[in-house]
């Protein structure tokens, strides 16, 4: 076959394409033949007779499918072609995507559908659909992919070809790969839940054809978790109390701040994080509370009112929806209720200076102040983070009495989940059940006494 009979044709002009050949075995049903072809505007250092052998694959309703096959002899070339063809036909039986789709483009399209699935800001679910999702959420998921699935990757690996062996690597490069160096190994709890992220952005891929049908999802079978794993660091009784006393002293030394804003925000801040001790409610849910979503009470201790209890109606734009929650330690929102210039009932409880509500970023800022100056970290040895104080809440309850049933309704949780998260401390609670002794028993024993309800105190000695 002659170089110049062949020069041209589909190209750019004539000093674009040689030894191009039509292969009239080889189509897509609906498309034109499959062509090889040499380029004459790559490998210019060597002659064109030398260079590798390229494949065009048209395809309907796609501008077609070109790539080198890395080959030099024709006949070799025929076959690398029709192996390709082979390929194409079965991802196009699979719905899959015939062209390649980076890591970084699975990534971008995933998240723009996502973008679509984010509720307003004081939407519910049932208003916004069972598949919304906060803005928060959104914001997570987002830096997961792009901080852990790209760079694990490669941005501009076509996934098509991650073979799922690759994700048995997963964990090893995680944990060498940390997001912030002064946190240490990430927890298995944290890489599971990137697991289920990347997992749902790899499914959708597959769903939209952008990644062929496979039965297996990345970490199919996977399950880091385990009892022990899942629970997070949070205090223990006499922890709390130093603490307790220790971060008195933290909201005293901002009193010299010269931010006539940040005194008030501190003072609201500590507030926020003896009232959820005291109730359970996750930082989301209450910084969305306003003045007319509480209501404070005095609880009878028989005839005698005791400590001052807050009843609050958590929004139904939350991440469980609405519901009441029983709080006690009601003196720690009163104080802010009482202070606060903004006293119409559509104000926000915990607000700014200027009547803007706190966020979950703000308050975990503050947060981690008071774990900063009261050293707290360090002196346990442990990671506290916000959801810690709800923790915290949980446990004491469950020490304390409190029924599974009542402690689910109020925390907004189910039972499996208090079982898996918790069971440490309900296997404290069974070994103290199973070593009560009744006196029937014949050796003298007395039955151990429930505990009363208590607040969790802020030390004030």
């Amino acid at each position: 076959m002659s170089n110049l009979a062949t020069q041209g044709k589909r190209g750019r002009g004539k000093n674009t394409y040689a030894y191009w050949e039509e292969l009239r075995h080889l189509k897509i049903e609906g498309a034109e033949p499959v062509s090889i072809f040499k380029r004459l505007d790559t490998e210019k250092h060597i002659p064109v007779e030398q260079r590798n052998y390229y494949v065009f694959i048209p395809v309907p309703n796609t501008r077609g499918i070109k790539k080198s096959l890395r080959v030099v002899e024709r006949e070799i070339a025929v076959f690398k072609a029709e192996e390709e063809i082979v390929n194409v036909k079965v991802k196009l039986a699979q719905g899959a995507s015939v062209r390649s789709v980076s890591v970084v483009e699975l990534v971008e399209r995933f998240l723009a559908y996502k973008r679509t699935l984010v509720r307003g800001a004081w939407e519910s679910k049932e208003e916004a659909g069972r598949r919304s999702i906060t803005k928060e959420r959104y914001v997570l998921i987002e830096g997961k992919l792009y901080n852990y699935l790209v760079l694990f990757l490669g941005k501009k690996t076509d996934v098509r070809n991650v073979p799922f062996r690759k994700w048995n690597e997963w964990e090893m490069w995680r944990k060498l790969h940390l997001s912030r160096k002064d946190m240490g190994k990430p927890k298995a709890i944290t890489i599971q839940n990137e697991m289920g992220v990347i997992r749902e952005c790899w499914r959708w891929g597959m769903e939209n054809g952008l990644i062929p049908f496979s039965p297996k999802l990345p970490f199919h079978g996977e399950n880091l978790i385990t009892d022990d794993k899942v629970r997070r660091d949070t205090w223990e009784a006499n922890e709390w109390s130093s603490f307790a006393r220790r971060v008195r002293d933290w909201l005293k030394s901002t009193s010299n701040d010269v931010l006539e804003t940040n005194v008030w925000d501190a003072f609201v801040a500590y507030q926020m994080l003896f009232f959820l001790a005291n109730s359970g409610m996750r930082v989301g849910e209450l910084v969305k509370v306003k003045r007319k979503d509480i209501r404070f009470y005095k609880r009878k201790n028989g005839s005698a009112l005791k400590s001052l209890c807050a009843l609050v109606q958590v929004h139904p734009s939350t991440k469980t929806g609405a519901r009441e929650v029983n709080a006690m330690g009601g003196d720690f929102a009163k104080r802010v209720y009482d202070k606060s210039k903004f006293k119409t009932k559509g104000d926000f409880l915990f607000c700014h200076l200027d009547g803007t509500p706190f966020t979950t970023k703000q308050f975990r800022s503050w947060f981690n102040r008071m774990i900063t100056f009261t050293n707290e970290n360090e002196r346990w040895g442990k990671h506290f983070l916000p959801y810690g104080i709800r923790h915290l809440y949980a446990t004491i309850r469950l020490q304390n009495g409190t029924s599974r049933t009542a402690l689910c309704e109020n925390m907004g949780v189910t039972e499996p989940y208090l079982r898996k998260h918790y069971s440490h401390y309900l296997t404290r609670l069974a070994t103290e059940d199973l070593m009560k002794i009744n006196s029937d028993i014949g050796i003298g024993g007395t039955l151990i006494p429930d505990g009363e309800d208590f607040v969790i105190p802020e030390v004030t000695e």
